[in-house]
């Protein structure tokens, strides 16, 4: 029969002990790495969604000034942008788009907040849409727009500066300043 070793040297024996060292620096450590990959992917698809909308903005103002497009609308701005647009779900009730002349002697409403659907409260918000307002040629024009979107994955806010709204929403946010050309 054997004897029970002293409480000192079970003590010692049990602390240079090195069995299930890797399963525990495992369970400190992989919870952090699949965070940071998963907030990795979240992050570059919203960073592709901003570009997609950004592209979309460009492509539709350049329309706009070739004179492909009226700009008799919001509704109809709207929808070109989220037809240009790849990577935004559920564009077309999630977008907001602003449009107004830019006073160049003072530089006025470049400023203030950006026009967005609240979900929560059910508002769309009133926009400005006044293309031609200023006497037409030659007019300095502000495009606003924002959209409203779902994150990929629910860590996005964890890891960036992204502007996300009371539903957990991403606010994607885009603008572009064109000059109402003769015709």
């Amino acid at each position: 029969m054997t004897q029970p070793l002293p409480p000192r040297n079970w003590f010692h024996r049990f602390r240079r002990n090195d069995d299930g060292a890797a399963t525990v620096e495992f369970a400190i450590l992989f919870p952090l790495v699949l965070a940071m990959m998963l907030g990795a992917i979240d992050l570059g698809i919203t960073m592709v969604r901003q570009v997609m909308l950004d592209r979309a903005v460009d492509i539709t103002v350049r329309d706009v000034r070739l004179g492909k497009v009226g700009t008799n609308s919001s509704d109809r701005m709207s929808d070109l942008i989220c037809a240009n647009s790849l990577m935004l779900p559920d564009c077309a009730n999630n977008i907001a788009v602003e449009m107004m002349p830019v006073n160049t002697s003072d530089f006025t409403g470049l400023h203030g907040p950006f026009p967005c659907i609240d979900d929560q409260q059910q508002i769309t918000p009133a926009v400005t849409f006044n293309p031609g307002a200023g006497g037409g040629a030659q007019e300095l024009m502000l495009l606003r727009i924002c959209v409203v979107a779902e994150p990929f994955l629910r860590v996005t806010g964890l890891f960036s500066g992204l502007d996300i709204n009371p539903d957990g929403k991403l606010v994607l946010t885009s603008r572009s300043v064109f000059v109402n050309e003769p015709r």
